[in-house]
């Protein structure tokens, strides 16, 4: 097992740039949605959306304080061709 010893702010420098590196990897490669965005593209209202996230219905990813939606998460669900 490995011990590292690292100081805060090379942690939190670190840290951003791992999470840099992976919001770009993500983004490549898939399409990231917003709410209002998501709700759209599986053609059901913002508020019937929100409470499906409410209600652990639909995946995201948080970012921040913000909740994002995977395109390849949303066609698995299959909502988007029926509705």
């Amino acid at each position: 097992m490995f011990n590292f010893n690292i100081d805060d702010e090379a942690f939190k420098a670190f840290k951003y740039e791992l999470i840099s590196e992976v919001k770009k990897e993500l983004t490549f490669q898939e399409e990231i949605f917003k709410t209002s965005e998501a709700a759209e593209f599986l053609k059901i209202s913002r508020p019937t959306f929100n409470n499906l996230v409410k209600n652990n219905k639909i995946p995201y990813l948080t970012v921040g304080t913000q909740k994002r939606f995977i395109k390849s998460d949303l066609l698995k669900m299959g909502w988007s061709d029926t509705l």
